[in-house]
């Protein structure tokens, strides 16, 4: 490790063999595109069409590699098993073997090959009972700035529910130890995924990140081609510590296919005409989340009568006040909560005309779309791409009550954490927890096992003995926050929401939400608004819930207001 804001993507794998050269060649998936086109609006258009049309076969060339509790991302790039990935998943594997899960779930037992140290990339293999389906290697050399970028991989980790994400994002250029740097957004658990060019083609892998969120680096594949004899006959090429670099080349500039100057900023241009249908459709909410604090988030008028929705887990009960596009503030009345998606409606009386969302002009999320969304007053317009469509979420988070034990075995408090639950709650080091939520505890195991049927801000009962009384508290769960003992890992240093699981159904995309910019619209490059902004989750993805299903939570908390 050379500097703190660096460090490699995930953890997972190593392995040695020998075969052939995957004949790179043959039955290709992808068709090459050559047209050269004016870098203008259109572009766009024929970006947002490319995406969708070599979108399924980049999902299933892209795999998961796995030993025990670690996962990491790897590519297809043959039909006879040849599995591109990074060298530090290979290290972490510890061995020489590895299980390989494809896109149609099956799994298979992958030998690990050749690797380059300081490149940080390499070769496994598996023998597939079939012809599989991968993709080609590309050129990354004859990329270009500003060329579109697409990466698939598992971040966070590998979730049995869950398919790969994917990502965009713009060539920036490459450094002098031959990493690609682009803004498609990765985090842990993405390491060794596949990044594409919009031709379909493999053009490095996910391999480590700074802090910035454009700030994402690849081996390029033009070494894996050079180096593919070595490579199968199980070399360890360059063996030497990583090699961390943020000063680029000079990237060439050309006006061709799938650039766009300036990248997602360009995008942005163009979602940013549809603004006006939205941004006076964004209000401004401030509330009262206790009696000591308040709390600010945003959310979207979707009724010319007033109606309004947002984020449940960041409205408080009280003081409710929404301010409009035009600096008016009005009162605002909690109609109903939906606890499962966390979704609240709100109303306001207004004489004056109100600017809602035309619900008429919803349309089915499609992975692979394009999307914008606006915030309050803010001409700034995110764009990123549904990375994956609507499914359930999951609630992966467990209440964290915030200490830690003062020994292996009791459930005494060694330690509390600073601003966590417990401390909250008036529980300090030298407690010994006794009951947990009306379950006995007689050691830290019970404790523990209780505490793994909760969920954050779940509110619960703890009974402890201090200074040989019995006393019993309430206590309101935290979630806990990625490395909460020492935050170490840049993709650690951004804020999501505290609710960010447990939805019905909600689809997945890669703009960077901020924590108080839930509640608002997404919408597709036709202006059609397709969901709800309800989370962000980590680094890489942020979770909207499908519009339809608004519109649905909406008129059945109306119905029963009525």
């Amino acid at each position: 490790m050379t500097n703190i804001f660096v460090i490699f993507l995930t953890i997972f794998f190593s392995l040695a063999c020998q075969s052939k050269i995957a004949d790179q060649s043959s039955s290709q998936i992808f068709k090459n595109k050559s047209v050269s086109i004016p870098n203008d609006e259109n572009s766009i258009q024929i970006l947002q069409k490319e995406i969708l049309e070599i979108y399924d076969d980049l999902l299933k060339s892209t795999v998961r590699v796995k030993v025990g509790r670690s996962a990491a991302s790897a590519v297809l790039v043959s039909a006879d098993g040849y599995i591109l990935t990074a060298a530090h998943v290979m290290d972490a594997v510890g061995g020489v073997e590895a299980k390989v899960k494809l896109h149609d779930g099956s799994v298979y037992t992958a030998i690990c090959l050749g690797k380059d140290d300081k490149k940080d990339y390499g070769l496994m293999k598996i023998n597939p009972t079939k012809k599989l389906e991968y993709s080609k290697m590309g050129i990354a050399s004859e990329l270009v700035k500003d060329e579109a970028c697409i990466m698939f991989g598992h971040p966070a980790s590998y979730e049995e529910d869950r398919p790969a994400i994917a990502r965009i994002g713009f060539y920036k250029g490459i450094n002098n130890n031959d990493y690609l740097k682009t803004s498609c957004i990765m985090m842990p658990g993405d390491s060794g995924g596949p990044l594409f060019n919009l031709k379909g083609e493999v053009v490095g892998v996910c391999s480590y990140i700074y802090r910035g969120l454009e700030e994402n680096y690849y081996p390029s594949v033009d070494n894996v081609r050079k180096n593919w004899k070595r490579l199968l006959n199980g070399e360890t090429i360059n063996v030497e510590n990583h090699s961390f670099g943020r000063d680029l080349n000079q990237a060439k500039e050309e006006e061709k296919v799938f650039v766009l100057k300036e990248g997602k900023k360009k995008i942005a241009e163009v979602f940013s005409e549809n603004n006006d249908l939205y941004t006076k459709a964004v209000v401004h909410i401030e509330s009262k989340i206790d009696e000591e604090n308040n709390n600010t988030t945003q959310g979207t008028i979707i009724d010319p009568k007033g109606y309004i929705v947002a984020k449940s887990s960041e409205v408080g009960d009280a003081g409710v006040l929404c301010t409009m596009y035009d600096s008016t503030r009005l009162n605002a009345e909690i109609i109903g909560r939906d606890k499962p998606n966390d979704i609240v409606v709100l109303k306001i009386n207004t004489s004056e005309r109100l600017h809602p969302v035309n619900l008429k002009r919803s349309s089915a999320g499609k992975a692979g779309q394009l999307l914008g969304t606006v915030s309050f007053v803010n001409e700034n317009v995110l764009t990123g791409i549904l990375g994956l469509e609507s499914r359930k979420i999951i609630t992966r988070s467990i209440g964290f009550l915030g200490i830690e034990f003062d020994s292996q075995v009791n459930a005494g408090i060694g330690r509390v954490i600073d601003d966590g639950a417990a401390e909250k709650a008036g529980l300090q080091a030298g407690d010994r927890i006794v009951e947990f939520n009306n379950t006995p505890v007689f050691g830290r195991r019970d404790l523990l096992r209780a505490l793994s049927k909760t969920t954050p801000n779940q509110e619960v009962s703890v009974t402890f003995i201090r200074n040989e009384n019995e006393k019993e508290v309430n206590v309101v769960l935290g979630k806990r926050e990625p490395n909460w003992h020492r935050r170490y890992h840049p993709a650690d240093y951004v804020r999501t929401n505290k609710i960010t699981d447990g939805f019905p159904m909600a689809f997945t995309h890669d703009m960077p939400l901020q924590v108080n910019q839930t509640g608002t619209p997404v919408y597709n490059l036709q202006g059609e608004i397709v969901g709800i902004n309800i989370a962000r989750k980590n680094r890489t993805s942020s979770l909207a819930i499908p519009i339809k299903q608004v519109e649905n939570i909406v008129n059945s908390i109306v119905e029963k207001e009525d």
